[in-house]
């Protein structure tokens, strides 16, 4: 069914024989989306810098691309910088997390004070009284509170400003939106108050939508998802019109005898074993005692009728190139070595139920009977790739407990049967069909491991296809685009069968990346991509990736829905999903690292509920074999107020819609039209930025679209190859929020001159981190040593006059010519000495912060080639992907400078001071 009911006996019967479907549970529900929770505003500090040059007086610093606490420094930038700040060793606090920013920003404009003031903090330019003025989170109250009192509240009628509210309900309602949003790191919009009209819409020209990670893994300071069990109830409780999730946002009526739904307003019974008595405020006594009606984030316990079968076990199979490539660059030693490393640790989840399989693959198939009673693992070669066949019925995939022996036995064999091997070609292709039809009974997680194009059997690709001569022209596109769809109708097979790819990359040369890349996209995977790999540079790096993806949190066989309000429709769902039907969302393997973007528009003709709510629900079977659902919610107010509008943006947020926004063009059009598409959108935000000058949020969206246009994802050069540009195209598509902003405006840190705290952990364990610097040439000396990261990488600048005692005690050398960047990574931080000690703990903490991918230290000295990677990061100056300094860009979009009273707008060269 349609809206995931649970089938009725009959109906599962007939699923349970649908060919090649047997764990596929798309006729059953799921359900939320999550929200911000909105914070108190964090204690005074340094003014607010402005890229714009403006600062905000009795203001805090008030943004950082780093979203999570403790992540980033008290900040010492000058005025260019988005990051404000005062003195260095000043007691400036932290940058507040992003959420916390965008809370400011969203009450830089507040409405009069009413006298239902709500508890945000109040950012205006004013002094504010004693506690910070509280101004209320506009937009009427939803008309499922009061439909009669609505057009009192100023809905629908334009002439009043919805964000008013001087009622005590409707301020009660923006307290709700604050407590029982689902949280930030699972659920952000891209602005937390919606335009109500179609033209307010059209004036406000930023994209609408929601960023989702429901599985995001939380932070030591970060509750728990709690989970919900209706088993004594009966059943879980849900619309029975739209099949919305209870959440605390639906209204309660008749003393707690009916419910009306929050989504579709339809008004129902309560059942009589989940009943509870209403308080004064229409609210159920219980609610806190239940955490579907107090949570935005919540889990249930799915009972037996979301199930077709026994819940699917955590199933491996390892599909391995053995080619000559592979074998010399010791890309298989390494994947051979993590594999073993991660069965001994006893890490990957799931115990005894776990299930894995091993095929090596080079012109041929080898597929391998794992049978525990064996003395020996048997190879079975199958040749003919025109006619795939299994050569064992069983076996092949087997109980990775009973089988340890096998298992391990066999992956020590591997790299000694293939030493000696001349055979330079693959048959991927074919190696993933094989690999299905071995596991298209059960599904699970197919891990290929490739080091040249597929070049023979099914699918294979052509080298010719590459032509450099085409980067950075009109027809690059043509590169970053599949060749056929093959590769999409093979993934469309494994997502039928429940089977999620993931694909480790390690060529030496051309491997038609964008071609190969739906095979993951379409089956909820990833790409990995390692360019000229070998084990000395790159082993590492394969090493704790692949180690992450085996162990990481992860669900199974899952299906995700997302539902809307009225009014309100989902124009495109973003990420690495296969979408069946309309709008079910089918991820074969979930984890915690996905996340998924969704568009939202108006409804053609239909007014909008004053209160926007969106709900995810992602139904999965977790590794223990239990049956989940996890349901997000999360709610914001329309207003028609401009300024509203635009000071709520959630800058990070927007910067992902506008990423996936931008990819969509560039592959509909080509690259070009790509890039006018992000300088239109900037544009028309410094345009509003003239409008609404004290919008912080409009004062840094164009900080980051610069540096999309400077990534090397967007950036107008001949110097990346195709094969990188779609891996970053795949990458970004489905990174976090936080990540993402880190990676169009990187960290940029000094080493040289760190404070005395600076590397040392607190009482509290949290590590103090040096300051961060604007992304300018102006903020490095030669004699400096900086670290810079990007959420990808970390690469350690050493400038040539660098004094000899910080390369002895850091490096062991005693100067910079006996430096080897190649050896550096691994002695930085290792020598024991207090300076080596404290760079090794800030280099660890940023690893902490960015688990995924393994963040690779990357050691350049003053002069060499790989100073050009390092300087193009320095977006605020002309780089090669734009030869326009931040302030030039500015002026071009057509920024005008706010003219002050009391002092003319600061020159560029003031600003850099």
């Amino acid at each position: 069914s349609s809206n995931f009911d649970p089938p009725p006996r009959a109906k599962r019967v007939a699923e349970l024989v649908a060919p090649m479907q047997p764990y596929s549970y798309q006729g059953y529900d799921m359900g939320p989306g999550t929200a911000h929770q909105p914070q108190q505003a964090p204690p005074g500090g340094a003014p607010l810098s402005s890229p714009f040059g403006a600062s905000t007086p009795g203001g805090g610093v008030r943004s950082s691309p780093f979203g999570a606490p403790g992540s980033s420094p008290p900040v010492s930038a000058p005025p260019t910088s988005a990051f404000g700040g005062g003195a260095p060793g000043s007691a400036v606090p932290p940058p507040p997390t992003a959420e916390q920013m965008r809370q400011q920003a969203a009450a830089a404009v507040p409405p009069p004070p009413t006298a239902a003031q709500t508890q945000f903090g109040s950012g205006r330019v004013d002094a504010p009284p004693a506690g910070g003025q509280a101004s209320a989170p506009g937009g009427p109250k939803a008309a499922f509170y009061s439909a009669d009192n609505s057009a009192a509240m100023g809905y629908p009628q334009q002439q009043q400003q919805q964000s008013t509210m001087p009622d005590a309900h409707a301020a009660a309602f923006a307290k709700d939106l604050e407590q029982f949003n689902s949280p930030p790191h699972f659920v952000r919009g891209t602005v937390s108050r919606l335009p109500n009209s179609v033209s307010c819409k059209q004036k406000t020209n930023i994209p609408l939508g929601v960023v989702m990670q429901p599985l995001a893994p939380l932070g030591p300071d970060q509750e728990e998802v709690p989970s919900v069990n209706f088993g004594a109830i009966g059943t879980i409780v849900r619309c029975k019109s739209c099949r919305t999730y209870i959440n605390p946002f639906v209204q309660w009526e008749a003393n707690g005898r009916r419910w009306t739904c929050n989504l579709c307003g339809f008004s129902q019974l309560t059942p009589d074993t989940y009943y509870a008595n209403l308080d004064e405020s229409g609210k159920r006594v219980d609610r806190f005692q239940r955490p579907e009606l107090c949570k935005g984030a919540v889990e249930y316990i799915a009972p037996g009728e979301y199930m077709v079968r026994p819940p699917q076990p955590p199933v491996f199979m390892f599909v391995i190139d053995v080619s000559y490539t592979a074998v010399v660059t010791g890309m298989l030693d390494v994947v051979v070595g993590s594999i073993k490393e991660a069965i001994q640790s006893g890490k990957i989840p799931g115990g005894p139920r776990v299930q894995m399989g091993i095929i090596t693959f080079d012109t041929s198939l080898h597929f391998y009977n794992l049978n525990p009673s064996l003395s020996q693992p048997q190879m079975l070669v199958v040749s003919d790739l025109e006619d795939l066949f299994l050569p064992l019925p069983d076996d092949i995939l087997v109980n990775a407990a009973d089988s340890e022996g096998a298992i391990l036995t066999l992956l020590d064999s591997i790299p000694e049967i293939f030493r000696e091997t001349k055979v330079n070609e693959s048959c991927l292709g074919s190696a993933v069909k094989g690999a299905f039809m071995a596991m298209k009974h059960i599904g699970g997680k197919l891990l290929v491991f490739g080091a040249c194009i597929p070049s023979v059997g099914e699918l294979s690709l052509k080298t010719t296809r590459d032509n450099p001569r085409w980067l950075g022209t009109e027809r690059e596109v043509e590169l970053l685009r599949p060749v056929n769809e093959g590769y999409k109708d093979l993934a469309t097979e494994l997502t039928r069968a429940q089977i999620s790819v993931e694909m480790f990359l390690a060529p030496q040369q051309y491997i038609d990346l964008a071609s190969i890349s739906p095979l993951a996209k379409y089956t909820g995977g990833d790409i990995r991509y390692y360019p000229q790999f070998h084990i000395h540079h790159s082993g590492l790096k394969l090493k704790n990736e692949l180690m992450h993806v085996l162990t990481r949190y992860m669900g199974w066989e899952a299906v995700m829905r997302v539902r809307v309000s009225r009014g309100w429709k989902i124009t495109k769902f973003y990420g690495h999903l296969f979408i069946r039907g309309v709008d079910l969302l089918v991820v074969p393997n979930c984890h915690a690292d996905q996340t998924f973007a969704i568009s939202v528009d108006m409804e053609e003709n239909v007014t909008p509920d004053p209160v926007l709510c969106v709900q995810s629900a992602l139904l999965y079977t977790n590794c223990d074999g239990e049956r989940r659902i996890r349901v997000h919610t999360w709610a914001a107010l329309t207003t028609q107020n401009f300024s509203e509008i635009i000071n709520s943006v959630d800058v990070q947020a927007t910067t992902q819609m506008l990423t996936q926004i931008a990819f969509e063009q560039s592959l509909k059009t080509n690259l070009t039209e790509g890039r006018n598409k992000l300088n239109a959108q900037c544009q028309q935000i410094v345009q509003a930025s003239n409008l609404v000058p004290t919008a912080e949020a409009l004062q840094f969206l164009p900080l980051y679209i610069m540096g999309m246009l400077k990534s090397l994802a967007f950036r107008a050069t001949n110097d990346i190859p195709a094969d990188l540009r779609s891996f970053i195209w795949m990458r970004l598509e489905t990174l976090g929020v936080s990540q993402l902003a880190a990676y169009y405006y990187p960290r940029l840190m000094s080493l040289h001159n760190l404070l005395e705290d600076c590397g040392l952990p607190n009482e509290h364990g949290h590590v103090k981190m040096p300051d961060m610097l604007n992304l300018s040439s102006e903020s490095l000396t030669q004699d400096g040593v900086y670290l810079l990261e990007d959420g990808e990488s970390m690469l350690m600048w050493i400038g040539r006059a660098v004094d000899s005692g910080f390369l002895q005690a850091v490096f062991g050398v005693s100067a910079l010519e006996h430096l080897d960047p190649d050896t550096a990574e691994a002695t930085a931080g290792t020598r024991g000495d207090q300076l080596s000690s404290k760079i090794g703990t800030i280099l660890r903490q940023v690893r902490i912060e960015r688990p995924v991918p393994f963040m690779q230290l990357h050691v350049i000295r003053h002069g060499d080639p790989k100073e050009a990677r390092f300087f193009a990061s320095l977006i605020e100056d002309r780089t090669i992907g734009l030869q326009s300094s931040y302030m030039e860009f500015l002026q071009r979009m057509g920024y005008r400078p706010q003219q002050q009273p009391q002092q003319a707008p600061p020159s560029q060269g003031q600003m850099r001071r």
